[in-house]
């Protein structure tokens, strides 16, 4: 079943930009943090509200994922280490648990997940998208078949 989490964590003060490359010299992260379904890391910058003569930038963690989110988290933290490295009081990727707190301290509550199929697993979709491929390709090969043809290739598939 699918979850959403969502972290929105501050900057430390002028790293904004450094945030910013940082993530944009991240590989594809997410494709290598098992049971995401989508995922977004960005930094933002909200309307402008001073504190102490200064606007606050912030990096946004949204992503809808499988599982509990503790494992999930410290996947993702491995990850993109080195973005989450410009953010207030980070931990660092190496204390699970230190990550988890950190995280859920600055979480946000989801309302609603985005995932067509929240009760399926990365896996489930996977397969699913797999068979579709399948049936698309068997369809494209049988369309000038006679019913003889069409049977023999049903039965071989």
């Amino acid at each position: 079943m699918s979850q959403p989490i969502l972290v929105l964590a501050p900057l430390r003060d002028g790293e904004a930009d450094a945030a910013r490359a940082a993530i944009a010299a991240l590989d594809e992260p997410f494709a290598r943090v098992p049971g995401t379904h989508l995922a977004r890391l960005q930094v933002l910058h909200p309307p402008p509200r001073r504190f102490r003569g200064r606007t606050r930038h912030y990096i946004l963690l949204a992503a809808d994922h499988d599982g509990p989110v503790e494992p999930w988290l410290a996947a993702a933290a491995a990850e993109l280490a080195p973005a989450l490295a410009h953010c207030a009081f980070w931990p660092g990727a190496d204390d699970p648990a230190a990550v988890v707190s950190w995280a859920r301290a600055r979480e946000l509550r989801a309302g609603f997940s985005v995932v067509g199929s929240p009760h399926a697993s990365v896996q489930e979709v996977g397969e699913a998208l797999a068979l579709r491929e399948r049936v698309a390709a068997l369809a494209a090969q049988t369309t000038v078949l006679d019913a003889a043809g069409l049977q023999a290739a049903w039965r071989a598939w």
